[in-house]
């Protein structure tokens, strides 16, 4: 695939996986797109559909559910992915993508609190994949909203550490690390062995998510119908934004995905209407402000 492919592909991951927080995925799914060939593209709640009566034709296949409820935390609605994380839990008990995947539903279900119930199947699939950089990366955010920021802390800097720059859930890490050294005051950067992962370009594909097969899906479709289907999810997302200029989160999605596109004069236009939509909001001006330095947004 070439870079105006993996480029697209990354943004129909942003935008599928919502805003920056990996447990709570809020963006909707696209309504429909426009193939080459002029006939519409399936929306995502379809293929859901369809791949939910598919399982149940095949009640055994375990790999199938987890997808089924994988695509549902994806389309912001965790709630729906725990019956089948479940019945993949039943089916394929000795996987680590299995458990943290139902504990992730479980937290997104939870509004983003990882609860003891989630907290037992990250470490279930801990025991299985001690490298599972999900499940480490929620297991400090339960210290986090448990008082232990400072183990959160050292939990996040040994995960940012373990995996190259580019690793797929680098900039969830990223964040976590700058939010929580920034209130504790404590300056982590020269612990760091590499540097803030770039968000441009084809390098940073796989960065807002955690789970690989993310891009998989995303990079299935003809390269025209992938890129319709971005275009009309950034409209989407546009669109949502004009009805609610107040949602910081979904600016800094716009802007991550300008910059993806190699669209930086578009970027800078979507920053000067975030700062004068936020104007007297200052919490959610400093994170726009800040994503936009992260990303290099002109005029940042």
């Amino acid at each position: 695939m070439g870079a105006g492919g993996l480029a697209a592909a990354a943004v129909a991951v942003l935008l599928l996986r919502g805003p920056e927080t990996p447990a709570v995925p809020t963006a909707a799914a696209p309504t429909s797109a426009t193939g080459a060939d002029g006939k519409s593209l399936d929306d995502v709640d379809t293929m859901i559909s369809r791949l939910a009566a598919r399982l149940e034709k095949e009640p055994n296949d375990g790999e199938g559910f987890r997808m089924l409820g994988w695509s549902h935390v994806m389309t912001g609605h965790p709630e729906r992915a725990i019956e089948p994380y479940k019945r993949a839990l039943a089916l394929l008990p000795n996987s680590a993508l299995v458990h943290s995947g139902y504990a992730e539903a479980l937290a997104g279900a939870s509004g983003g609190k990882v609860s003891a119930a989630a907290k037992a199947e990250f470490e279930r699939a801990l025991a299985i994949d001690p490298k599972e950089p999900r499940a480490r990366y929620f297991l400090a955010l339960w210290q986090a909203q448990n008082g232990q920021q400072k183990e959160a802390l050292e939990k996040w800097i040994a995960l940012a550490n373990s995996g190259s720059a580019d690793a797929p859930w680098q900039v969830d890490v990223r964040r976590q690390l700058t939010e929580v050294s920034g209130k504790l005051g404590i300056d982590v950067s020269s612990r760091l062995k590499n540097p803030a992962p770039k968000v441009e370009g084809a390098s940073a594909v796989t960065a807002p998510q955690l789970d690989p097969a993310t891009v998989q899906a995303a990079s299935a479709l003809p390269e025209s119908d992938r890129a319709a289907m971005v275009d009309q999810m950034v409209a989407g997302l546009v669109a949502k934004l004009k009805a609610n200029p107040k949602d910081a989160d979904r600016w800094v999605l716009l802007l991550r995905s300008r910059m993806v596109l190699k669209q930086p004069d578009q970027a800078r236009s979507d920053l000067d209407l975030a700062r004068k939509s936020l104007a007297g909001d200052s919490g959610a001006l400093g994170k726009v402000n800040a994503a936009a330095l992260e990303l290099r947004v002109p005029g940042a």
